[in-house]
């Protein structure tokens, strides 16, 4: 690490914060457009709404594809090391598959668009002023840290994405991503509308304990091997289907009858967080079951068909609704620690990075919420020791545990059947 990477680190990790924040603006903004102009066109008919705006989103990610195959997030995140290397065709396609998805209704979160934009980006800056390979792989990485650290809002936690490994790009990454939070924060201040990416749950006091937290981490934990396992498997089946459209148009159909009878399982979910809130509230634990099964399988059939997005507010999402029927079901038990505490163990387990999730989650929600966090980032961590041990005695070519994001690993979305 020298001087003038440091200084370039945090000059363009600022830069791509600005992006991250123009970009998740922008497709906040379409969202509505999408979704506003279904509603006066189809009126009161909800389910035919949801079912028609899936469709033609479905429609334009096929036309994408067939301009370029588009790579999922775990790969843009992986090669971020070698802008120079990535394919600029297939960048475009893949910021623009990632819009539409959130655009049109995708159970995915906007990181991937997010990242596919700064990526193109730094491609070209790295072509501009990349003199040597450490300069471009400055320029990529700290492109992607300062781009998640403002959308996070944790640059602790956007360093810690790929690994929790200290030296010196680490730190390069953590000024980045600290650049992009304050640049990506302030363009928020001035667009209050839109909104960052923050997490309100109900307030506890920071002493609160209560031995029924053990028991929904594990049940969270559950819900995030589910996803594991449903995703390896649905995404082991389609890559056998040489046609990608036919990926593309059989996932969307699924996704769009599943949006038709669960509306929540819609978009990434940190907005309808306070809908799981309401259903708790009013004690409706089968609800919030269903939800959370629901979403299970629309995350997985959006990523394994193409429609390109994060995992992380999805598993959240998930996880707060494991949280939120088991605090109906006990009576004394904070909702707003049990949501936190399921949020935490889901995402952990499914994502497959610990220390980044309870790195964003103590900084993305809005209360004290360090035990709870503790607690289901604590139980996520064994089960993912417990699993990854289990893989290793299991024998064969699946005997070595697979790197989160890469071409293995069961979080790559489905790229792999839509080439």
């Amino acid at each position: 690490m020298t001087p003038r990477l440091a200084v370039l680190a945090i000059v363009y990790g600022g830069i791509a914060g600005l992006v991250a924040a123009l970009t998740f603006t922008g497709m906040t903004a379409l969202q509505s457009v999408v979704w506003d102009t279904g509603a006066q066109l189809f009126g009161t008919n909800t389910t035919l709404q949801i079912v028609t705006t899936i469709l033609l989103g479905g429609a334009l990610l096929i036309v994408l594809d067939r301009a370029a195959p588009s790579e999922d997030l775990q790969t843009l995140l992986r090669q971020s090391g070698d802008p120079a290397g990535l394919p600029r065709r297939a960048v475009l396609t893949t910021a623009l598959a990632a819009i539409v998805a959130v655009a049109f209704g995708g159970a995915v979160g906007p990181e991937a668009g997010i990242v596919a934009v700064v990526a193109q980006l730094s491609t070209i800056v790295a072509h501009l002023i990349g003199e040597d390979v450490a300069m471009r792989r400055t320029i990529g990485e700290a492109g992607s840290a300062g781009a998640l650290g403002g959308f996070y809002g944790s640059p602790p936690g956007a360093a810690a994405i790929d690994g929790d490994e200290l030296g010196p790009r680490k730190i390069l990454q953590l000024g980045a991503g600290f650049a992009g939070f304050f640049a990506f924060l302030a363009f928020m201040r001035l667009t209050p509308d839109t909104g960052g990416a923050t997490i309100t749950l109900p307030a506890v006091d920071l002493p609160y304990f209560d031995p029924w937290l053990i028991g929904i981490a594990v049940a969270a934990a559950l819900a995030g091997l589910l996803f594991r396992g449903l995703h390896h498997v649905i995404d082991g089946a389609v890559s056998r289907i040489r046609r990608p459209w036919i990926v593309i148009g059989l996932g969307t159909v699924l996704f769009a009858a599943l949006a038709a009878l669960v509306p929540l399982v819609r978009f990434s979910g940190h907005h309808e967080l306070h809908d799981l809130q309401v259903l708790t509230e009013a004690g409706d634990w089968s609800a919030l079951l269903v939800v959370a099964v629901a979403k299970i399988a629309a995350l997985t059939l959006c990523l394994v068909s193409g429609w390109r997005g994060g995992e992380f507010f999805p598993l959240v999402f998930i996880g707060a609704a494991i949280g939120g029927a088991v605090a109906v079901l006990v009576p004394g038990l904070e909702i707003g620690a049990a949501m936190a505490t399921g949020m935490a163990a889901t995402t952990a387990v499914g994502w497959k990075r610990p220390l980044a999730v309870l790195l964003i989650l103590i900084l993305l929600v809005d209360v004290p919420m360090a035990f709870p966090l503790l607690i289901g980032v604590g139980v996520a961590f064994l089960v993912n020791l417990l699993v990854s041990r289990g893989e290793g005695t299991s024998g064969g070519s699946d005997s070595e545990e697979t790197e989160p994001g890469s071409p293995d690993s069961d979080d790559a979305d489905g790229s792999r059947a839509a080439r």
